[in-house]
């Protein structure tokens, strides 16, 4: 893993103003890397002959991926690049679903001490954010990169897309998200300290 910029104590007296604008953005090395720790943990769940009831072809890869997605704390999202619309993966924004139509959001990994994550764990949009005392911090994986990064995903990113996004906004989903995260911006400013 290439380390990146440790900004830790930079971020802690900003109070992670960035990780309140969005969820960074992961690299497919990212995914992989989670997808594989996310199998592992569920080796439990195999039968009794120490095999999952899977199938091993491309189906299933994007079976697997899409219910990583479901229980994990990323999001698919876009963004139009060079090369037109962009599927990507970054971390859920708090209270809200798998599906990625909230253009802000606070990061779901943000705590008040910081980044839940271990740094090794932490997606390169977040490894790539270079924290500066003024405050004007700069992404080090630029769009350009993650357009290229995430090509050869398109497919199977847009295909989870499909099947899920109008489904949820038909239930109604993202209205009940937004609605949630207000409630809880609203709870937050409540408890905040008089200026």
């Amino acid at each position: 893993m290439d380390k990146g910029y440790e900004s830790a104590e930079i971020c802690k007296d900003c109070g992670g103003a960035c990780c309140k604008a969005n969820g960074c953005s992961l690299a497919p090395e990212d995914m992989l890397r989670e997808l594989e720790i996310w199998q592992t943990e569920g080796e439990k769940d195999r039968g009794p002959d120490g095999k999952n009831d899977t199938r091993q072809c491309a189906q299933t890869d994007l079976r697997q991926l899409e219910e990583w997605l479901q229980q994990s704390d990323c999001a698919i999202d876009s963004f139009t690049g060079d090369a037109g619309l962009c599927y990507y993966i970054r971390m859920r924004h708090k209270c809200f679903t798998f599906i990625g139509v909230d253009a802000m959001g606070e990061c779901i990994a943000l705590t008040d001490q910081g980044c839940s994550l271990p740094y090794a764990r932490r997606p390169q949009g977040g490894r790539y954010l270079e924290g500066r005392q003024d405050r004007h911090c700069q992404q080090h994986y630029t769009r350009e990169q993650m357009e290229a990064d995430w090509m050869p995903y398109q497919r199977q990113l847009r295909e989870i897309w499909d099947r899920w996004h109008d489904r949820l906004d038909q239930e109604g989903v993202f209205d009940r998200c937004e609605e949630t995260y207000m409630r809880c911006q609203m709870e937050r400013k409540r408890h905040l300290p008089a200026q």
